[in-house]
């Protein structure tokens, strides 16, 4: 059945309206990305803070590896500034330091109380006495950085006497002003029968290898050309111990039994010592102090390694046994 039967006039559709849905609004970027890393951070702190797992800080550098540091990636510029940033590094960890000549002057000190008459100690005494004061004037106006680089100068020194020593075939050894030894090349301690360990470090002193005649003669001449510029050398002779017996307390200001250094015994090498002349005892046990194998007579010329200040800072001697 139509509509027009009814007699009704149809209603025309209305066409279906949507509303626009408004678009969601857009998240940053940013926080998107940061919102993951936001979590992850929040875990890690959660996780650092828990008490089963430790917290670890890494410390500042230490002098001593900031020393390293320096040394091992230098700065641009000439080879004198990045040698001074080194030393001036080193110096600022503790690791280099002026050498205390006192300790020296004390030792030369307790050698001639035991070893020398009282004649030649104050033989040897008289130019120390006018050497002495020289040097304090001096160092008093320097600094402790300038004392430090004339000991980095004496290291620096050490290793070119290396290569010297080992091509030269002459028995020769080098020593502080105040006479401790710290190198002597394989002749030498074949002059002397000692081994070359005992020839490191100041473990002996030359005047403590000489006879007491040269051990003054030695002093004398190097008194009266110390200070002066014009003289380097000095040529002269002395008499040398042979196997000399060492006292391994000789830096002490108590005295102990002497033990033989000559290289064919067994004997502890390491320590330092003082040759010293013994006699054989006579005690109940029938046991004998060690002696000295004998003397050497030797020509013996030295020479003065001065520093820019003027002071003698090494001496190096060279012996031919006559």
């Amino acid at each position: 059945m139509s509509s027009a039967s009814f007699g009704t006039t149809p209603t025309p559709l209305r066409p279906l309206v949507t509303q626009p849905v408004a678009p969601a609004p857009a998240v940053p970027q940013t926080q998107q990305q940061q919102e993951p890393t936001s979590a992850i951070s929040t875990i890690t702190v959660t996780e650092k803070s828990s008490p089963e797992t430790a917290v670890t800080i890494l410390p500042a550098a230490t002098k001593t590896e900031k020393f390293l540091l320096t040394a091992a990636d230098q700065e641009s510029g000439s080879r004198d500034e990045r040698l001074n940033r080194v030393i001036r590094s080193k110096y600022e960890a503790g690791l280099l330091k002026p050498y205390n000549y006192v300790n020296g002057y004390a030792r030369l000190s307790r050698w001639m109380d035991r070893n020398v008459s009282q004649e030649s100690k104050q033989q040897i005494l008289q130019p120390l006495s006018v050497l002495r004061p020289k040097f304090r004037a001096v160092a008093a106006t320097l600094k402790d950085l300038d004392l430090v680089f004339i000991e980095e100068a004496f290291e620096r020194m050490l290793l070119d006497y290396d290569r010297v020593f080992s091509a030269m075939g002459v028995p020769a050894c080098l020593w502080r002003r105040t006479g401790e030894i710290y190198k002597g090349n394989r002749e030498f301690c074949e002059l002397i029968g000692l081994e070359g360990s005992m020839m490191r470090d100041g473990r002996l002193c030359i005047y403590e290898l000489m006879a007491e005649e040269s051990a003054v003669n030695y002093w004398e001449k190097y008194g009266h050309v110390a200070f002066d510029s014009s003289q380097k050398a000095v040529l002269t002779s002395c008499v040398l111990r042979y196997r000399p017996v060492v006292n391994p307390n000789s830096n002490n200001s108590a005295g102990s039994a002497p033990i033989s250094a000559s290289p064919n015994k067994n004997d502890d090498t390491s320590n330092t010592g003082t040759p010293v002349k013994e006699e054989p005892s006579d005690d109940d046990t029938g046991a004998t102090q060690p002696t000295e194998a004998g003397f050497i007579n030797c020509c013996f010329s030295f020479t003065i390694r001065r520093d820019k200040w003027g002071i003698p800072s090494m001496i190096v001697g060279n012996f031919i046994a006559c």
